[in-house]
């Protein structure tokens, strides 16, 4: 830990020092500061966070102030840092573990997919040693190179871009080069997202396999009470039929079935809907709303509806137990296909898993505006509702019990 906390200390100053590098000690303040206030990438969490319990007070809070702390007594204080450190340091667990899952994917696919082609301008990573400098404080990268050749998938034939030798280099020592030139034409290169097809997902994702890359979070709370900065998703069949179960609900609340039935879907396809500041996707798994879901056509609207996000640029979606319960699925495979689709894209999934009938709650009086005028609050409400009693109703662990078999059988797909 020591040597890679010396690493990134090094990487810093030979940023910052000057061409003597006799200066590197006036830095160190700085670096220590910024450091320490920064949001590590892989804990989520500042370091000053984890040890103190508290953010740094930074020099633009002594300049236009910050928000004055709350007045406790000594031992209510000793408390609250205690749960709030506790709170922390678990949080920074569950993420480091999720970081660990997320960099080995992108690290195996980094170094089997090619990243440059001819013409592309790139770094040399080649240290050397200067006499009377000091290596560690020097940059170690040089260029820009243009690549001339892709000999094979990992070795490249390149040459300075103004001219000079050309020389043969392993991939693992070249990056991309941006320039600093704002009229330089330099291609971008292709983001690498790992991508699976479903039959190589199911061969490592089913059983007791869990994909952890921090996408979703799972909530006992009701769907339609989160926030509206939420965009909202549940399966329904092609045919709309929305009677029974949590689709019942979005029928209820936000109607609009003419317009879903306009736009025409097909199984693994999203439909999708405004209502006020909300958006809603409705992701058909299946054909006729008596029938049984695939995970094949589980995962193509999985894809259908990351494009849909991605494009209008929604990063926070709320959804229930995507087809288990009636459906039959196993929510430990949706909820690892939601991991491995939307792991790279910086979408945020909560998934809500309160049911109206669930063994928690038992409604013995029944609701007088069901009965008359209509009951507005639907699933909300507090008393029985006459759908709620039947067969076609919401079953106990439609949302809230997933099938939890420990096997993917493949001939569903």
């Amino acid at each position: 830990m020591v040597e890679r906390m010396n690493r990134t200390v090094n990487r810093y100053l030979a940023k910052v020092v000057s061409d003597h590098q006799q200066d590197w000690d006036s830095w160190l303040h700085l670096f220590l500061l910024a450091y320490r206030s920064a949001v590590h990438e892989t804990t989520g969490e500042t370091p000053a966070s984890i040890v103190f319990g508290r953010e740094l007070r930074l020099p633009c809070d002594l300049m236009f102030g910050c928000n004055p702390g709350d007045d406790v007594a000594g031992e209510d204080y000793v408390a609250n840092l205690r749960r709030r450190m506790d709170e922390a340091h678990e949080k920074v667990r569950h993420n480091i573990r999720t970081a660990g899952d997320r960099m080995k994917m992108t690290y195996d696919v980094g170094s089997s997919e090619t990243a440059y082609q001819p013409g592309d301008l790139v770094w040399l990573y080649n240290p050397q040693k200067r006499r009377g400098l000091s290596p560690k404080l020097q940059s170690s990268w040089e260029g820009p190179y243009e690549v001339v050749k892709k000999i094979n998938d990992v070795i490249y034939r390149i040459k300075k871009a103004n001219g000079g030798k050309p020389r043969v280099v392993h991939f693992n020592r070249l990056a991309p080069f941006a320039g600093d030139n704002a009229e330089a034409q330099v291609r971008e290169l292709q983001q690498l997202h790992p991508e699976l097809n479903l039959e190589d997902f199911m061969a490592t994702h089913t059983g007791t396999a869990t994909a952890r890359f921090g996408v979703t979070r799972e909530e006992h709370r009701a769907l339609f009470t989160v926030p509206d900065e939420y965009a909202l998703a549940h399966c329904v069949a092609r045919d709309l039929r929305m009677s029974r179960g949590i689709a019942s609900e979005f029928q209820r609340l936000f109607g609009q079935v003419d317009e879903l039935k306009r736009q025409s879907g097909r199984v693994g396809q999203v439909l999708e809907l405004r209502s006020d500041q909300r958006r809603l996707y409705y992701l058909i798994s299946k054909d006729k709303s008596y029938q049984l879901p695939t995970y094949r056509a589980v995962w193509e609207a999985l894809l259908d509806l990351r494009e849909k996000l991605l494009t209008a640029n929604v990063l926070k979606l709320a959804i229930p137990r995507l087809a288990c319960g009636r459906d039959g699925l196993d929510w430990r495979i949706i909820r690892n296909m939601l991991e491995v689709l939307f792991g790279s894209t910086g979408i945020e999934i909560l998934v809500c898993s309160w049911n109206p009938r669930g063994p928690t709650e038992h409604r013995t009086v029944d609701c007088f505006f069901d009965q008359t005028f209509g009951c507005k609050k639907g699933v909300l409400c507090p008393f029985r509702h006459e759908r709620f009693r039947d067969e076609t109703a919401l079953r106990k662990g439609q949302c809230a019990s997933p099938t939890l078999d420990g096997r993917a059988d493949l001939r569903e797909i």
